[in-house]
C-alpha cells in the first residue's frame, strides 16, 4: 500500500512540476491505521498581491463533495459508517488556475479547504465579500444530509466547502469569459457574489436555509 501511494504521489507531483525535497516517519501510539501528512511550500513575486478588489464579481468554482476537510465532524456524525463521499478524490484546480492566471487580470484567489469560508478573511482589507445562494453551484447531497444531522448555518460555512472549491475575484468585464474557460476546461463554475467597501466582514446568504449570515 505504501509503495502504491507513494508512486502515485511522485507521479502526481512530476505532472505539476513539484519536487520532493524530503521525508520522514513518525511514530505514534494511538493511531489504527496508515496516516500521510504533506507539507508544501512555494514562492511567488513579492510585488504581486493576492487580494479581492472593490467592484469585483467571485467566480466559484465547483467542489466534487467533500474534498479534503471536515472529517473530524464527518466521524462525529458518521461514526465508522463508510460512504463513497468520504474517499472521492478532490478536485486539483492548479492547472487550470495558473493557465487562467496567463490569460486575465485575477485579482485574488482562495481554495475553500480548510477553514472552508473563514479564509476569505486573510483576502480582504477595507472590503467586503456577499456571497448569493441564487447560482449554479448548490451543495451536493451530502452537505445536506450532515446540515439535516443538526449542524448549524454558520458551522456548515466554517467547515466544508458546501459545493464550491475554488473562487476567483475579478472584474466584471472579464467574468463571463472566465467562466467559459473553466466550463472548457471540464469545471462548472458561475458568479457567486461581489466585492464591495466594507469593514472586512463576510457575507453569506446560506444555501441551506436562506439565513443571512455575517463573519
Amino acid at each position: 500500500v505504501i509503495l502504491t501511494l507513494l508512486k502515485v504521489l511522485s507521479e502526481e507531483c512530476l505532472k505539476r512540476k513539484i519536487a520532493i525535497t524530503g521525508g520522514e516517519t513518525s511514530i505514534h501510539n494511538n493511531l489504527n491505521g496508515l496516516e500521510i501528512g504533506i507539507t508544501m511550500s512555494g514562492f511567488i513575486k513579492k510585488q504581486r498581491i493576492n487580494k479581492f478588489k472593490k467592484g469585483d464579481v467571485l467566480i466559484g468554482i465547483k467542489s466534487n463533495g467533500l474534498h479534503s476537510n471536515g472529517f473530524t465532524k464527518i466521524k462525529e456524525i458518521f461514526g465508522k459508517e463508510f460512504r463513497p463521499e468520504f474517499v472521492r478524490p478532490t478536485y486539483i484546480y492548479s492547472e487550470t488556475i495558473l493557465s487562467l492566471d496567463e490569460q486575465f487580470n485575477l485579482h485574488g484567489m482562495m481554495h475553500i479547504t480548510g477553514g472552508a469560508y473563514m479564509k476569505l478573511k486573510d483576502l480582504l482589507g477595507k472590503e467586503d465579500i456577499r456571497i448569493e445562494r441564487e447560482h449554479k453551484l448548490l451543495p451536493q447531497k451530502i452537505f445536506r444530509e450532515i446540515y439535516e444531522k443538526g449542524v448549524s448555518d454558520e458551522e456548515m460555512y466554517k467547515t466544508f466547502n458546501c459545493g464550491i472549491g475554488f473562487i476567483l475575484s475579478i472584474s466584471p468585464r472579464e467574468a463571463k469569459r472566465v467562466i467559459l474557460k473553466l466550463n472548457n476546461d471540464g469545471f462548472k463554475a458561475d458568479i457567486i457574489g461581489e466585492v464591495t467597501l466594507g469593514t472586512g466582514k463576510i457575507k453569506i446568504e446560506s444555501a441551506f436555509s436562506k439565513k443571512e449570515l455575517e463573519f
